[in-house]
């Protein structure tokens, strides 16, 4: 709106007083003038501080003094936020800005609730204690004062301080005119701020209007455009804002006019419309797929007025699930032609695909399969886990539950799939060799979303495998079909080789190697060392040890290896027999639990750091925002403690992500028999080349309680502390477990010992301490124990080293009964 023309109000006044009677029966007209011009100051000016100069210079003309000051300050801080002044000296105002409120204005005009006019201020008692009857006493030209409080909904905003050279500039009949001149000039100042808060938040949501990168639409009632953003503009293919403007109705845009129909009926009965997935026309041709989210605006009638409308464009979305269509089809396609019997299932289990190959192997139509949980139907007599649903989970210790005899072995072509063979008796009337292979499928975040299994029959081959192996000798089906290499040979000379030997090393028959040296296979740094042990086997029989080095494959890449030897026969002349096992993973497996025990205490230091730092880091942002509240817009510190405040969030920010990083996930306790969980991790770590000279000995009470506990973490607390204990007899000795009720049979007492060397008494403070070991630089970082103590305490329980023992060492576990489960859990485990 264009501002309205006014003149000074010192001119206004001496035309207004040379029109009107000087009587005081004609004050009111002035006063109204006065008032009117008041209001109009208001609506033009822009801010606050133009609002009360303008007001200063206006009121000061009309009451024809020479002196007058503004005072304008928060109610809740009670700071001084705007000040103006006429015939003040700047001293005084400097004084006024750093002084106390209370002291500048004084205690009696604190608690006025009318103006005060004085005629003497020097010797008005009503004015001691302030600084403004200080200035005035030192002043001398000023005969009268007048203070104002100025309020708003009676609530006081600021003073307006009049002082002139005259009483009779102060009438004290003039005393309601200053209460309302008070009151219209709080009002003034009020809506001043209110005027310029909302210039500022109409600013700020037209920076979000016009940044958006979604399509914003403003339209009236029958969908025409009133405003449009950038986005839009540019999205619609309109080459400016004023073309759209010009021929834009919502209308217009819509592919289907069902479509619009919809809109303008569900607008009118829900107001809302969220998400809603159409098709718009681009002005400059094409379609754009988008969601569409719009909300009406209705009068105080309820009568709708218009929309206001978000347009979010997914036309890429949609290509990328366009394609994504297109490759399952192609996928569909591929599998569907293979001759191979192939089926697939989903994260959940159940069959997504069963091609036709499938279908002629088993009988089972894809109709009858497709959708269920039935994939174990055709192979065997009841619901079991298929190959496919334990590679779904790479649940390993099922794979080795269930496919362990059947030639199960990782699949050298693809990370985290399995192969296995098995034999059926009756498949369709016929009895069936099939080999499995079983692969994961990942999501494109690396996640597992399903499994596919394709199955080879390998019927005929098998039996042709099967009359050569039974025509064998037992030894050779015994080497031929071991996992381990095996190697025959002399000190010099390798004579024999099997197959699984030859996979490791990359060859492919026995030719290649026969009567070649065997430290061919030996990377030459161990060469010395092979040389030295070789011959004090043959002369200790008796002493099986276990050697780790490093082997080298016929393409020259060496590769970590596990080899035992003992002295044999072999057509008549004494050999050595070598055993070679490839430990690769293991060691691959060993270093990422190397890496997950620093881990773990990297989130433990990670965690104590970040509520170190948060704490005082919160006292920081508090008092940043308060001091930030208490400051004027304008004020030059405003920026530094919007930077601390910056800053400071973005600190907490890192601080949020290192607790992330720390956060541990929640265990999963489950009614546990803790002799079928000993026995079942004994079972694991037995077959281990350190347990083969061990003599395990199992002492389990029987009929013991059932207990709450994660098997994962107890298994992983059980594993640490048995290898611990193999390791500690470096292979030979006594190793003993032992269960039973303790403590008023309130808990399970595990008891694990070994006859090793012990632990020497300096150590047995710190054994549970992060970061402490007594093995060799390399084989350990000290968390084991540290992380099996935090298990522990976790169930309740407690973990510590029997100090009474009088050889080896003794480590105690102690685990709560879950008494709503004692009653009838009685353990499946026997005696040692």
């Amino acid at each position: 709106m264009p501002r309205k023309a006014t003149r000074p109000f010192s001119q206004f006044s001496r035309d207004a007083k040379a029109a009107l009677p000087t009587e005081p029966e004609a004050a009111p007209v002035e006063e109204l003038l006065l008032f009117n011009e008041i209001a109009t100051i208001t609506a033009q000016a822009p801010d606050v501080q133009s609002v009360i100069d303008r007001l200063l210079e206006l009121i000061l003309g009309f009451m024809q003094i020479p002196a007058g000051i503004f005072l304008l300050w928060d109610s809740d801080s009670r700071c001084l936020t705007h000040a103006a002044s006429r015939g003040f000296p700047q001293q005084y105002l400097e004084k006024i800005e750093s002084g106390d409120l209370e002291k500048v204005i004084g205690a009696y005009l604190m608690a006025a609730a009318e103006p005060l006019i004085s005629h003497r201020p020097a010797d008005d008692p009503r004015l001691v204690n302030s600084s403004f009857s200080e200035f005035i006493r030192q002043e001398t030209q000023f005969q009268a004062v007048v203070s104002i409080p100025l309020r708003y909904r009676e609530r006081l905003i600021g003073f307006l301080n009049l002082a002139a050279p005259e009483a009779e500039a102060f009438p004290l009949y003039r005393r309601k005119f200053f209460c309302i001149l008070g009151n219209q000039v709080g009002l003034a100042i009020d809506n001043a701020r209110l005027s310029h808060e909302l210039r500022r938040s109409e600013r700020r949501y037209r920076r979000i209007f016009e940044g958006s990168r979604n399509m914003i639409l403003v339209l009236d009632k029958e969908g025409r455009l009133l405003d449009i953003n950038p986005a839009g503009v540019e999205l619609l293919g309109f080459s400016s804002k004023d073309q759209a403007l010009e021929a834009l109705s919502l209308a217009d845009l819509f592919y289907s006019s069902r479509e619009w129909k919809r809109f303008q009926r569900q607008m009118g009965l829900e107001d809302f419309i969220y998400d809603q997935e159409l098709t718009l026309v681009r002005h400059s041709g094409g379609r754009l797929a988008v969601l569409l989210t719009s909300i009406a605006r209705r009068d105080q009638q309820g009568e709708i007025l218009g929309y206001d409308v978000i347009i979010k464009d997914i036309t890429e979305r949609k290509r990328f699930e366009q394609e994504i269509l297109k490759e399952k089809k192609t996928t569909e396609g591929i599998l569907e032609g293979m001759p191979i019997p192939t089926f697939v299932i989903n994260r959940h289990h159940r069959i997504t695909y069963w091609n036709r190959a499938c279908e002629e192997l088993t009988g089972y139509r894809r109709e009858e399969m497709v959708g269920t949980r039935r994939h174990w139907l055709p192979f065997y007599p009841q619901d079991r886990p298929g190959l496919a649903n334990l590679v779904l989970e790479q649940n390993v210790s099922g794979l080795k539950e269930y496919y362990g005899g059947k030639n199960l072995k990782k699949s050298p072509s693809f990370p985290g799939a399995y192969e296995a063979s098995e034999y059926f008796d009756h498949i369709r009337g016929d009895e069936r060799y099939l080999y499995f292979t079983a692969s994961p499928i990942y999501g494109d975040q690396g996640q597992i979303t399903g499994a596919v299994q394709a199955i080879l029959d390998l019927t005929e081959r098998e039996k042709l495998a099967c009359q050569l192996r039974e025509s064998e000798e037992k030894y050779r089906r015994l080497v031929e079909n071991s996992l381990d290499g095996i190697a025959v040979h002399t000190i010099g000379k390798l004579l024999y080789a099997n197959k699984a030997c030859l996979e490791m090393f990359g060859y492919a028959h026995l030719r290649e190697l026969a009567g070649v040296n065997f430290l061919k296979l030996v990377d030459p740094a161990y060469h010395q060392a092979v040389q030295r042990h070789l011959p004090e086997i043959r002369m200790h029989p008796q002493r099986i040890r276990i050697f780790e080095l490093k082997g080298v494959k016929k393409d020259g890449t060496d590769f970590d290896i596990e080899v035992t030897s003992f002295p044999t026969t072999y057509e008549g002349q004494p050999v050595l027999q070598t055993h070679i096992r490839n430990i690769t993973d293991k060691k691959r497996l060993e270093e990422q639990l190397i890496r997950s025990e620093k881990m773990a205490a990297m989130g433990q230091l990670a965690a104590g750091v970040a509520h170190e730092i948060n704490n005082p880091l919160g006292g920081i942002l508090v008092y940043s925002y308060l001091m930030l509240e208490e400051l004027a817009a304008d004020h030059p510190e405003r920026p530094t403690v919007e930077k601390i405040v910056r800053e400071a969030t973005r600190c907490k920010e890192i601080i949020k992500g290192l607790l992330d990083f720390s956060r541990q996930l929640p265990a999963r306790m489950t009614p546990t028999d803790i002799n079928q969980l000993v026995d079942e991790v004994l079972s694991l770590v037995e077959n281990h080349l350190i347990f083969q000279n061990v003599q395990v000995v199992k002492e389990y009470a029987p009929a013991l309680p059932l207990i709450l506990g994660d098997r994962g973490k107890l298994e992983q607390v059980f594993i640490n502390l048995f290898m611990n204990a193999a390791e500690a007899m470096e292979g030979q000795g006594v190793f003993t477990v032992t269960t039973r009720r303790a403590s008023r049979n309130r808990y399970i007492e595990i008891r694990i010992s070994d006859t090793g060397p012990g632990i020497p008494a300096g150590y047995l403070p710190r054994v549970f301490d992060p970061f402490f070991s007594t093995k060799e630089v390399g084989r350990g970082v000290g968390l084991g124990l540290s992380i099996s103590y935090g298990i522990i305490r976790n169930h309740r329980g407690r973990i510590y080293l029997d100090t009474t023992a009088t050889e080896g060492t003794t480590f105690v576990i102690e685990l709560p009964v879950h008494r709503s489960l004692e009653e009838g859990a009685a353990s499946p485990g026997g005696g040692a």
